[in-house]
């Protein structure tokens, strides 16, 4: 089943309008959805008064979705995400068109991962624990007032559980946990633990899980040689006690640990040898405070962790051996004051990365201290949110003896209306950036290419307005943002001889589109006995385009997620037919290996749909002690031949079959 930019956003915009027509012609009493938000404020805040387009997927959603890492997730949700084969080594996500990283340096990128409000050491979607996980938010646009440089796509913020949480009557639980094995085409198999308990003020949520697969099939037919991996390891972790209602002293640790992944090139010049091994880990200490007679909340944090990167050629005519070491550390702390219509939220960061190039013996130092001041005015029982912030970063970037110095202010201002219980309407600008880092201002060898380096480098910037509407009246949620942001100082390398320089680019891009989220239950609508919630999740690009009016690479047009969700309690069954639309982009053809430094002019990458059918049956219920449920998936229904990137496709129709215990 071929897709097509027509066929796409018209299902897209139709399944919109079906919606909102059973919203208006179907009224019903509203039920006000108490979703609470931590990414966009630094504090806890119900949702309905953020200012900004916020993005929440909860915990049901991401263990119903049996994706292996957060790209797949993400793609659910209209968000772009480019992988280099299928088994996500390495996934590169865009908001609003907007970038993270080529290889995974979160310095280096324009989307900011977060685990539970601090940077995780990478940008690259693989390197994501998918255990353990509370929820996921998700800010659509600039992020750096509250979290400073590479926020100028949007923040992408993991949130790890706090213990088991209640039961379905509110009560709270004393112990949780699930587990799950399986196993499925091209010797796919996978395992997953987690366990949370609480008692005595101790609390205490975890899981591991652990993937291995080999080569897998195109939807073209072909065996993609050296796509499979040893392993990947991810472990999450997060340990607490609170010694009143209101001090919490927790223990974080999580990481991932990517064995032996294919590195398989372009299918047309398949290597059969190169592998990258990843590991990133972390720890942190956390205090949560806090005296609400005064209105006062407080956090204090230290964080440290290393990722680790190791590529290996070993052919005769490869590019040989790279290998890198990033250590990381932080400290957080803010505090937060509310009382009556204002709250004020203010603290410092600081972050210091230490990235040593073992190959090549080559080290770099970052280190960033910052100060923001957050406010909140609400009126009339939140009727009307007003926000603003600003944000004062200074980095001191050291490399080969050399220095460089830089700073950076960054305001921001939203407002947010409530004119009814369901209807939130909202508005906002903000100013983000990313400043260059050491090697692009100093320049670095990688061992196989020479980077010039260029102390004149400006910092990136962006500036970003959207205006939009959310409505969430019983099943019914139904969302849509306008947003634009401009783009300046846009970091890039061009040839000059054999070697690489960093450069600015001249001029402006633009980046100009249209979000739309929506859901809603047929089944309450018609009273039937179960849920069928049709629903779209969908980021369509009106223009992405430089100052002469030249399309960018890499950028998808449109990017539409799709389908249903069935669930009838009495059978203990769940199923989810899922479409995904990957939209057309230009990209560039480097060529083969003989001619890997030309450039090989423009490609044309999609359009493409593909459907993935997720179901899961209880099959048995152990009274008080349980539930075993049997899970199935068929992804790539319809065997498409599809990429991400030009040259290398991803997997064909494949098929999983597992086993899960709930207690």
């Amino acid at each position: 089943m071929k897709g097509s930019i027509k066929s796409g956003v018209l299902v897209g915009l139709s399944l919109a309008a079906v919606l909102f027509g059973a919203a208006t012609a179907w009224g019903q009493e509203p039920e006000i959805l108490d979703k609470v938000v931590v990414t966009a404020g630094r504090v806890e805040e119900p949702a309905r008064s953020v200012t900004q387009s916020v993005t929440i997927i909860p915990q049901e959603e991401i263990a119903k979705n049996q994706y292996n890492d957060l790209g797949g997730l993400l793609r659910n949700y209209g968000i772009q995400v480019n992988s280099y084969s299928g088994n996500e080594g390495l996934g590169q996500v865009a908001i609003r068109g907007v970038r993270s990283s080529v290889m995974g340096n979160d310095l280096q990128g324009s989307v900011l991962v977060l685990i539970d409000g601090r940077r995780i050491g990478t940008d690259n979607l693989s390197m994501v624990p998918m255990v353990n996980i509370e929820r996921i938010e998700i800010i659509r646009g600039p992020g750096s007032v509250q979290y400073g440089s590479s926020a100028i796509g949007g923040v992408i913020n993991i949130i790890t559980k706090r213990g088991p949480g209640p039961d379905a009557s509110g009560e709270a639980k004393k112990y949780a946990g699930r587990l799950e094995a399986g196993g499925g085409s091209w010797d796919t198999y996978k395992t997953q633990a987690e366990l949370a308990a609480q008692g005595l003020g101790v609390d205490f949520s975890g899981g591991v899980s652990w993937l291995t697969a080999h080569d897998y099939k195109t939807g073209g037919g072909h065996t993609y040689h050296n796509t499979g991996n040893d392993y990947r390891l991810g472990y999450s972790l997060n340990l607490g006690y609170s010694f009143n209602p209101e001090n919490r002293l927790g223990m974080i640790m999580l990481g991932v640990r990517n064995e032996k992944a294919g590195a398989p090139n372009e299918l047309r010049q398949n290597d059969l040898l190169s592998y990258t091994d990843r590991n990133n880990y972390s720890m942190d200490f956390i205090y949560d405070g806090g005296y609400s007679d005064l209105g006062l909340k407080w956090k204090a944090r230290y964080f440290n962790g290393q990722d680790n990167y190791l590529s290996e050629d070993p052919n005769p005519m490869g590019l040989g051996r790279y290998e890198s070491e990033t250590d990381y550390q932080g400290v957080q702390g803010q505090v937060s004051w509310n009382k009556q219509f204002l709250t004020l939220t203010g603290g410092v960061d600081y972050l210091y990365y230490d990235t040593d190039v073992i190959t090549s013996q080559q080290r770099n130092k970052y280190y960033n201290t910052g100060a923001f001041l957050l406010a909140k005015l609400a009126f009339m029982d939140e009727l009307l949110v007003l926000s603003g912030g600003v944000r004062y970063d200074d980095y001191d970037l050291r490399y080969e003896g050399e220095n460089a110095d830089l700073n950076h202010t960054t305001p921001s201002i939203g407002l947010a209306v409530n004119p009814l219980d369901w209807l939130t309407l909202r508005t906002n600008y903000g100013e983000s950036y990313r400043v260059p880092q050491a090697q692009e201002m100093l320049g670095f060898d990688s061992g196989w290419a020479n980077y010039l380096g260029n102390s004149d480098l400006k910092p990136e910037e962006g500036r970003s307005w959207d205006i939009g509407f959310e409505i969430n009246k019983n099943t019914l949620n139904l969302g849509l943002t306008y947003f634009r942001t401009d783009y300046e100082n846009k970091i890039a390398t061009r040839r000059v001889g054999w070697d690489s320089q960093y450069y600015n680019l001249d001029g402006k891009s633009r980046f100009q589109g249209l979000e739309v989220q929506a859901g809603y239950d047929l089944g309450e609508l018609f009273d039937w006995p179960f849920t069928l919630r049709p629903y779209l999740n969908m980021t369509t690009l009106f223009k992405y385009e430089d100052e002469n009016g030249n399309r960018l690479e890499n950028v998808s047009r449109h990017d539409i997620a799709y389908g249903v969700n069935f669930e009838q309690p009495d059978w203990g069954m769940t199923a989810d037919l899922r479409f995904t639309y990957y939209g057309k982009q230009k990209q560039t053809d480097f060529g083969t290996a003989a001619n890997y430094w030309l450039d090989g002019g423009p490609v044309t990458v999609g359009p493409t749909t593909v459907v993935d059918l997720f179901v899961s049956k209880s099959i048995y219920n152990f009274e008080n002690a349980g539930t075993l449920s049997v899970k199935g998936e068929v992804r790539n229904i319809f065997d498409e031949d599809y990429q991400t990137i030009f040259a290398y496709p991803m997997p064909g129709r494949s098929f999983y079959l597992g086993l899960q215990y709930e207690f």
